[in-house]
């Protein structure tokens, strides 16, 4: 079944979703995906390999994957989100056992010097973030730049929607002035394989493509996409302006 799920139609994986979800079993979270992707990182990681790192976790909204990174137990973790929401994350702070960090932020408008000081982390979690920030490439970036050598990526967003031509290459819907859904955000949509285009371009690799979706969150195969990126150098990204020799490195998403 699992195999067959990314070649049916969408309108049957939501009607069979609909189903599973008002006659199978009960389950913890409706957006069961996040769980398996904390699986997933642990797996690849191997047992007890994240206890003692330096976590940052990317916009933690509810706290339920902030409450399962400290689950690991974490030499310190890292939570950054936005001003506007302070109040939904103070509701949940205090449920985080391990040692923490809350930081007030937006990582792209970080002045150079507080950057810095966040030091480097072996995991960085950052799902449902990406598709809301206009310079894509640049974030990835600064990511790449802010892990450990050997360290994790969990990279999780929503994807370009439209003719499977489309969701199936390297391609970024842009939706201005008009944003996508009125969000305010999503100005910049990509498709699933210009997120793993711009993931090597600064130096990610290897990459693994998630599961998380296709065992409860079969609705969301077409319209989202999860990988877990490591970064296995200590920088693999590409350059431009590169083939006569004689520039510098201008590395993608280096620019200021």
């Amino acid at each position: 079944m699992k195999s067959l799920l990314p070649v049916l139609p969408t309108f049957v994986r939501k009607a069979a979703r609909k189903i599973y979800t008002r006659l199978g079993p009960e389950r913890p979270e409706a957006l069961m995906y996040r769980v398996h992707l904390f699986e997933e990182l642990q797996g690849l990681a191997g047992p007890g390999q994240l206890e003692g790192s330096r976590i940052l976790e990317i916009g933690p909204r509810d706290g339920l994957d902030s409450v399962r990174l400290g689950s690991l137990e974490p030499a310190e973790l890292v939570m950054m989100d936005l001003p506007e929401k302070q109040e939904r994350v103070r509701s949940w702070l205090d449920q985080i056992q391990c040692p923490h960090q809350f930081i007030e932020a937006n990582l792209m408008y970080m002045p150079q010097s507080e950057f810095a000081a966040l030091g480097t982390f072996d995991v960085i979690w950052c799902t449902g973030v990406l598709y809301h920030n206009a310079e894509q490439l640049r974030l990835l970036r600064k990511l790449y730049k802010l892990l450990n050598k050997n360290g994790y990526l969990v990279l999780e967003s929503s994807t370009a929607r439209g003719p499977r031509n489309i969701r199936g290459g390297a391609f970024v819907e842009i939706h201005y002035p008009q944003t996508f859904r009125d969000t305010g955000t999503v100005t910049h949509h990509p498709s699933k394989a210009a997120i793993w285009a711009w993931l090597q371009m600064v130096g990610f690799g290897p990459i693994h493509d998630s599961d998380c979706f296709t065992r409860e969150n079969w609705d969301l195969i077409d319209s989202r996409m999860a990988c877990i990126a490591r970064k296995s150098s200590e920088d693999g990204a590409d350059v431009y302006y590169g083939k006569s020799g004689l520039n510098p490195d201008y590395r993608f998403g280096d620019s200021s």
